[in-house]
């Protein structure tokens, strides 16, 4: 019998009848957002009038623009998992939980783009650079934080495992910071273009908030709280996390701006990324020399810029992604084939998994 594909094996999930909502349109999903933001602006001191004014901007341009995945992965992982009946309220408070990861990305941006000197954000001119904001930005980052506890007060605090959704933002939180502290000390003092460092950065900077938050929040809200699933449902979306940030290193230099969203910055932020560290890897002494002289130099489009890009083109990088992308994933399909034959199968919908990586597998965005 002839094997299915991989992106064919990820898809067998999406029969499930019980997965109403798929995509970060749907219109629960923008109730949820506006019940969000009612909530808090509901501040009634009017001494407050101008920073409620200014919150709502903040969170208008910085929350409900992305591409929502991390909101969509919290409402799979709920959906999949829910044991009643799927209801519309229910279905609204797994997407307020989701919007609350989305206030998290938020905070991360904004930080991130002002650290790395970005220029643009989903398309769009980064907050930090819109006039009249500026540092106040810092601030701004730090409000989208503090919105998710007071979010998760208004519409979870009676449920069971609320201490266990706060305790996992606060993990969460802290395990991202230490990723994005690991990135940027080296971009300051380069040398750590190793794969162990590489793969710390990854796994705390990206893996752990973007997909192994979403699940486990969409667990907790199910009320499955062992930590024995919690355990295999993270190690699982930790490698689904990782190749999720190689493909972000990739498409940072190879990918169309326009599509992305942004023009990528790595080799003139002297980033740690996949594609320095494999590139030094298979080079020659002489390329490596050529990389390390001209790594972390210059302007975006500068020759420092466009010598890196020329090795990596010479290096035929593409094809080295191309090839590590699919292993990555024929990983994954293994690992969730291995877990549909175990007894934990029945309370972890191993559909969760091949949904999230459907919708990235060979992505352009």
């Amino acid at each position: 019998m002839e094997q299915p594909t991989l992106l064919e094996f990820f898809r067998q999930a999406n029969g499930d009848q019980r997965l109403q909502v798929t995509s970060g349109s749907h219109p629960i999903i923008d109730t949820a957002f506006g019940k969000l933001l009612d909530s808090l602006m509901a501040i009634d001191d009017p001494r407050l009038k101008d920073f409620v004014d200014w919150l709502r901007q903040v969170i208008e341009y910085n929350v409900p623009e992305g591409k929502r995945n991390r909101l969509v992965a919290v409402m799979l992982a709920y959906q999949s998992l829910e044991k009643g009946s799927m209801t519309e309220e229910k279905l609204e408070k797994a997407a307020l939980l989701g919007w609350c990861v989305e206030l998290l990305q938020a905070y991360f941006l904004i930080c991130d783009d002002i650290m790395d000197n970005s220029l643009t954000r989903r398309g769009k001119t980064c907050w930090y650079l819109i006039e009249g904001v500026q540092m106040i930005a810092i601030n701004d980052a730090i409000l989208c934080e503090t919105a998710i506890y007071r979010t998760l007060k208004a519409f979870f605090r009676n449920h069971p495992n609320y201490l266990d959704l706060l305790e996992l933002f606060h993990e969460v939180s802290f395990q991202t910071s230490s990723g994005q502290c690991l990135d940027m000390l080296s971009e300051r003092y380069g040398g750590h273009y190793v794969e162990e460092r590489y793969n710390a950065i990854v796994l705390y900077k990206t893996a752990f908030y973007s997909f192994s938050l979403p699940i486990r929040l969409g667990m907790y809200l199910a009320g499955i709280a062992d930590q024995s699933s919690h355990k295999k449902a993270e190690a699982l979306a930790l490698r689904i996390g990782h190749i999720f940030q190689v493909q972000d290193d990739f498409l940072d230099c190879y990918g169309v701006p326009e599509i992305i969203g942004k023009v990528g910055t790595d080799i003139v932020d002297a980033k740690c990324s996949w594609l320095i560290v494999k590139a030094l890897q298979i080079a020659t002494p002489d390329q490596k020399k050529i990389l390390l002289e001209n790594y972390g130099k210059g302007k975006p489009g500068g020759p420092e810029e466009a010598a890196v890009k020329k090795l990596y083109d010479d290096l035929d990088m593409a094809e080295v992604f191309r090839e590590a992308e699919e292993q990555a994933f024929a990983g994954i399909r293994d690992e969730v084939t291995e877990l549909q034959t175990t007894a934990d199968s029945t309370v972890l919908n191993t559909d969760i998994f091949k949904l999230l990586a459907s919708k990235i597998y060979r992505r352009d965005k």
